[in-house]
């Protein structure tokens, strides 16, 4: 026994020498005594000296390991033992003493007694593989991201234009979950670039959504945020604490959403900024590598394209429904043409040839001829509302400055009141009331009579018209160089949807075969267009069944009085 020791001294030392002076970690695990022999170099890997671990067991090695990996180790071990595996391997993350984790790779087998070992034991290496992991799986990352990404561009292309909008969602949905990010959204502009809408969202589950608070919003608001996009330039913000002063709006809004970390990538199609596309981190900082925003940049060309497309679609279908209304309308004004026009004219006709033809008894000569009167009246006014129409349409109207006085110009518009009001036989049903502020009453000032009357003309027309009873009032006042006409009626009111429509041509808020009130629909037209010449407004307020009022608003030159007005004429 005394000569085996001294044999096996000498071999125990050449193995000890070999263990600890070999380049790669070697370890050793004595099964029963449950310690585990390490070297220098499996100890410096993990940047320690040996006897900073010591005394060193499985449950130290499992400590060290990643929390996700230690059950594979340790079944791994036990597997090894269990079927005396002379070669296994195995790969985990190894918690290095700065706390950063390398990846290791374990390479062994079971020991079976020997003159050395009486009893089982495993013995094997370690390597430091982290590199070579990071380079693959890197290489995996980027061959998975440019698929996902290839894929989302592949999606877009030659889409009907109905589905533009569920195909951005689903891409922002792989995107998110792809890139570890916690919202996902989309912003387009509006109104020549001064307000977004966000029209896209996708988040991460227990994250809260934002898209219904962030409508109709001001781009002004984000003013180093813009400054970036107009130039077509994406914004990387890594902590949002430490954007700069400057952009000290962002930082507000961006901290209410408890954002920490977002990329923003423009979306732009032809040197038109579209929009953007935001990833937000909510729940932890998130590193952009400068390739990922390559690949998101072209995600958002992709979008760009998309929109694009979808508004040139949008856009031909609403010009095709204008052009089908236009038509449809411009077949009920020509018939309402043709039956305003046949309507006098079957009259004048009618009763010139009764007349002509002498079977009219004497006695009823002079009403006859008042209806031929009558009729012819109607009939001019209705040509003389066409060629209005067509003036309407020369860019080349002139105002004509005159100096009025309100007196003056109130007198005009009470004569002509009084004189539809006779004419449509309706002095005992309507009660007129005149109001004219003094402010109206006895101010000089420089505008263009003719127009003015045309438009009061037309709205009072329009008041005795649809009011079959109750009341017309004229309301006249000046105010901040501001002239305001007021007409009220207690007729029978317009609707919301036809007071869009009412200072459209041809548009009447009756356009069926069927309508009570004649007129061929222009006469709020040609008001509105001449209150435009005249650079003022001409606005209605309205409930059914109620009544309507009318307001012009026209801006005005005043004048001390008379003499200093003509002079400034």
């Amino acid at each position: 026994m005394e000569q085996k020791q001294q044999i096996e001294s000498p071999q125990e030392s050449i193995l000890q020498n070999a263990f600890n002076a070999a380049q790669t970690g070697v370890w050793h695990w004595d099964i029963d005594q449950d310690r585990i022999r390490i070297n220098d170099a499996w100890a410096r890997l993990i940047g320690y000296a040996p006897e900073e671990l010591a005394p060193f067991d499985t449950a130290h090695w499992l400590n060290l390991c990643h929390p996700e990996d230690r059950k594979r180790v340790s079944d791994t071990l036990s597997r090894a033992l269990k079927m005396k595996n002379k070669h296994f391997s195995f790969r985990t993350r190894l918690r290095h003493k700065n706390g950063d984790w390398i990846w290791g790779q374990f390479n062994g087998g079971v020991t079976e007694p020997d003159s050395i070992n009486e009893r089982p034991a495993l013995s094997g290496t370690l390597t430091d593989v982290t590199e070579l992991y990071h380079s693959k799986n890197n290489l995996r990352y980027r061959y998975e991201i440019e698929k996902l990404v290839s894929e989302i561009t592949s999606n877009f292309v030659g889409i009907p234009f109905q589905d533009t909008d569920k195909t951005i969602d689903q891409a922002l949905q792989k995107i998110g979950q792809f890139m570890n990010v916690d919202r996902c959204y989309v912003f387009q502009f509006r109104e020549n670039g001064t307000l977004m809408n966000n029209t896209h969202e996708w988040h991460t589950k227990g994250i809260k959504p934002q898209m219904g608070h962030l409508q109709n919003l001001p781009s002004s608001i984000f003013p180093w945020w813009m400054n970036s996009l107009s130039k077509f330039e994406h914004l990387y913000i890594q902590r949002v604490k430490d954007l700069p002063t400057e952009a000290i709006s962002e930082k507000e809004i961006l901290q209410s959403q408890s954002i920490i970390s977002l990329l923003v990538v423009p979306i732009h199609y032809q040197q038109k900024l579209l929009g953007f596309i935001g990833f937000d981190s909510v729940v932890r900082e998130k590193e952009w590598l400068e390739a990922d925003i390559h690949l998101m940049n072209t995600v958002a060309h992709a979008v760009a394209s998309a929109l694009n497309a979808k508004n040139f679609q949008e856009a031909l279908v609403q010009a095709k429904e204008k052009a089908e209304e236009s038509d449809q309308i411009k077949s009920a004004f020509l018939a309402t043409i043709n039956h305003e026009l046949r309507t006098p004219l079957h009259h004048i006709l009618g009763f010139s040839d009764l007349l002509r033809m002498r079977k009219i008894p004497v006695a009823e000569i002079s009403n006859f001829a008042d209806k031929i009167y009558k009729s012819g009246k109607n009939l001019l006014q209705i040509i003389e509302d066409i060629l209005s129409l067509a003036q309407a349409d020369e860019s080349s109207v002139k105002v004509r400055k005159e100096y009025l006085l309100g007196k003056d110009l109130f007198i005009q518009h009470k004569s002509l009141l009084d004189e539809m009001l006779k004419s449509a036989s309706k002095e005992q049903s309507l009660k007129l009331h005149y109001n004219p502020c003094p402010s109206f009453l006895n101010s000089y000032f420089i505008s263009d009579n003719s127009k003015i009357n045309q438009v009061i003309i037309n709205l009072l027309k329009n008041a005795i018209k649809f009011t079959n009873s109750g009341s017309i009032e004229y309301r006249a006042e000046i105010k901040n160089k501001e002239l305001s006409f007021h007409i009220k009626d207690t007729g029978i009111g317009i609707t919301q949807d036809q007071q869009k429509l009412i200072f459209d041509f041809f548009r009447q808020v009756d356009d069926s075969s069927t309508r009570i009130y004649s007129g061929v629909g222009i006469g709020l037209a040609i008001s509105k267009r001449i209150t435009t010449i005249l650079q003022g407004e001409l606005t209605v307020c309205s409930i059914p069944g109620k009544g309507s009022t009318f307001t012009l608003k026209i801006p005005i030159e005043t004048a001390v009085n008379l003499q200093k007005a003509t002079r400034n004429l």
